[in-house]
């Protein structure tokens, strides 16, 4: 089996809020049946959906193989296929050095986080 390199485009991804961004994702075969992406759609004049980990994310799911443990992540494009990847979805990955694709089971799914505007507290002033 030949190995599977990771192509990587800019993809459309619909927030939760409804607000379009353009998305650097993975264009796996293994993922793209469940992620919601069409095909090369990044639209000029949208925001990029920076990567920054820490202050905020995409939906993704994790996948795992049971019997060695690697995982894989997918980013998930809309809130439809996100709802749509249940406890029993599975994905077929091609992995270097087996001559059949792997099955690996859902083990996780993370939500989107976006940073929001708070009202900051206003402290008064004293002598």
């Amino acid at each position: 089996m030949a190995a599977s390199q990771r192509n990587y485009q800019y993809f459309t991804y619909l927030d939760d809020d409804g607000q379009a961004w353009n998305k650097r994702g993975n264009n796996d075969a293994w993922c793209a049946g469940i992620d919601g992406h069409a095909a090369f759609t990044a639209t000029v004049g949208t925001p990029i959906w920076d990567k920054n980990t820490r202050k905020f994310h995409t939906r993704s799911v994790k996948f795992q193989d049971p019997t060695t443990f690697r995982t894989i992540s997918c980013t998930i494009y809309t809130a439809t296929a996100f709802a749509a990847v249940t406890p029993a979805t599975t994905i077929a990955v091609e992995v270097p050095g087996e001559a059949t694709a792997v099955t690996y089971e859902l083990s996780e799914k993370i939500g989107e986080k976006k940073p929001v505007a708070k009202t900051s507290r206003q402290l008064l002033d004293h002598a």
